[in-house]
């Protein structure tokens, strides 16, 4: 009997711990991490995408002096872009996700992580109709991301679109890849140093630069260069 009241005191312990965690988080950190959870999803499916925007932007009409919900609601909207079919459906989400950054450079402005996401956007922009946008839009998004890395040199996610950009222009012109890929493996490096953020802040990307640095075996240039 006296094992069963041990068990049963755990038990309510146990319990009463898990009421008292969930209890201690907020409204805005759960809802943050739900939304999160949808706009980083595995299966990077549409349905999570739009889920993941829904509930962003909910959160950002109530939390109105943070500027995270606004960044992950564009970057939301930035890959439902390339779920569409059409550039018109493709430049609406795109539309959508542009006013949300420039929503957020109100609220944080010069903020890195805002500013790069700019960039990233216009590059995806400028991919759905490469052909009659790459000319008038590639400087932009160059200074963009340039502007980025000369304010934090080791923002990764800024260094990974500008070694992708490299790379676009390098296959353009034919030209060997050594430049995109010091650029990524700058991009890897500063991943590294990137552990364990606070506050919601951004920490994606690092699987796109391992991908993009497989290509770089051709360039002869070392990964640990």
């Amino acid at each position: 009997m006296m094992n069963n009241f041990k068990k049963t005191t755990i038990a309510l312990l146990a319990l009463v711990m898990t009421v008292q965690l969930v209890q201690g988080q907020s409204a805005y950190e759960k809802g943050m991490q739900e939304a999160l959870e949808s706009l980083f999803a595995s299966d990077n499916s549409k349905e999570n995408l739009t889920t993941a925007a829904n509930k962003l932007e909910r959160i950002l009409q109530v939390e109105q002096d943070k500027w995270q919900p606004v960044y992950y609601a564009a970057l939301a909207y930035t890959w439902l872009a390339t779920k569409e079919e059409t550039l018109a459906q493709q430049d609406a989400k795109m539309a959508q996700a542009e006013k949300l950054i420039e929503m957020g450079l109100e609220r944080a402005p010069d903020n890195v992580e805002l500013i790069t996401l700019q960039g990233y956007a216009d590059m995806l922009s400028l991919s759905f109709d490469a052909a009659s946008r790459g000319q008038t839009m590639s400087t932009r998004v160059f200074a963009t991301f340039g502007r980025a890395i000369q304010m934090d040199a080791k923002n990764p996610r800024a260094r990974l679109f500008m070694g992708q950009m490299q790379a676009g222009t390098e296959q353009f012109f034919g030209q060997g890849n050594e430049a995109s890929c010091k650029t990524l493996q700058m991009a890897l490096q500063n991943y590294d140093l990137e552990k364990d953020r606070p506050d919601f802040l951004p920490s994606w990307g690092r699987g796109m630069a391992e991908h993009m640095l497989k290509n770089c075996g051709a360039a002869g240039v070392s990964e640990n260069e």
